[in-house]
């Protein structure tokens, strides 16, 4: 995809105002069926879009109004392309299937930013997810499984946030594993610091960078919980570390659940009280108990299912990406 298209797809998803469900039909509906770029979606005429993709006005008028902003985004698209940065479209063959599988046409991000080796993402893959607060326990455990599933070859997902993101990225790289890092902000707000830590293992193909955000995006709140549904949607499994019975790592669950990915609990001790873990194994989440007597005949399994939904998976057919009937 060239510059000038790169562009586009950054001035439809992020500067028209649009909602994803609208985008994403847009997408659907020009490009998937009538296979042309946004390029000529730009340039044509507004009534082609209403014909086409049977826009009201008040979406016509939003996208009027966007074209004046193309010219920076070119720009963007030549920094990013500088960067290293490359820009994933839902329609490429390099988007993730898995999570294509996993959300509907109103919640899947239409773009990914990435910086790193997309294989990683073919290999079994497992998040680790919970809460930025996390007990001492809960973090001695997450390093612990990242460790053991990094060892193994497996890729091991977090959400780059304090806790139990952080422990988990530190326990896959520790062995030098491999890790995709799904960012709650735009992937050029890491700062320098951060790029100097992550960009070596970036290069030696350990480390994957996704984002679904703007760029330049701030963390935010709201961003953090689409976050969620990024991370447990490219992954075969989910392990929670530590979950409160509200909050971003109980929706992150449950989201899991929706998603219909078996979904793995840490099982605390007897002194230990951790209401979102405990309302999870009720849920029917499958038991994971710590401290482990033996790490090796607790974590195994883990793999085996992974590797057993993965293989489920490649052999299922591609997910359609088809528009809504109605754009309202």
């Amino acid at each position: 995809m060239d510059l000038r298209e790169q562009a586009c797809w950054l001035l439809l998803v992020f500067e028209s105002g649009l909602s994803l469900r609208i985008v994403n039909a847009i997408v659907a509906l020009w490009c998937k069926q009538g296979g042309r770029k946004l390029e000529d979606f730009f340039a044509a005429d507004p009534h082609e879009w209403i014909a086409t993709c049977h826009l009201k006005t008040d979406i016509v008028q939003k996208l009027e109004r966007a074209k004046e902003k193309l010219p920076s985004q070119s720009f963007l698209a030549e920094q990013l392309e500088h960067d290293q940065v490359r820009l994933i479209t839902v329609l490429d063959d390099e988007y993730p299937a898995l999570l294509k599988a996993a959300l509907d046409i109103n919640r899947i991000p239409p773009l990914l930013f990435a910086l790193g080796d997309l294989e990683i993402l073919k290999r079994t893959t497992i998040a680790i997810i919970g809460s930025r607060n996390a007990t001492e326990e809960s973090l001695e455990f997450t390093s612990a499984v990242a460790q053991f599933l990094a060892a193994q070859g497996a890729n091991v997902i977090s959400g780059n946030a304090r806790g139990v993101d952080r422990s988990a990225y530190e326990g896959a790289t520790g062995v030098d594993g491999y890790t995709t890092v799904v960012l709650p902000h735009g992937i050029r707000k890491l700062s320098r610091a951060q790029m100097r830590v992550l960009r070596p293992k970036i290069e030696t193909g350990k480390v994957l960078l996704l984002s679904q955000f703007h760029p330049d995006a701030p963390w935010l709140v709201s961003r953090a919980m689409e976050r969620n549904m990024v991370v447990t949607g490219l992954a075969q499994i989910v392990i929670v570390a530590e979950a409160d019975s509200k909050g971003g790592t109980w929706e992150g669950a449950h989201g899991a659940l929706k998603q219909r990915r078996p979904l793995y609990v840490r099982e605390a001790g007897s002194a230990e009280i951790l209401p979102g873990n405990k309302l999870l194994l009720e849920k029917g989440a499958r038991a994971l108990p710590w401290p482990a007597e033996d790490v090796t005949r607790t974590f195994m399994p883990l793999l085996h299912v992974s590797a057993s939904e993965r293989a489920k998976q490649m052999q299922a057919s591609p997910p359609s990406y088809q528009p809504s009937l109605f754009i309202q």
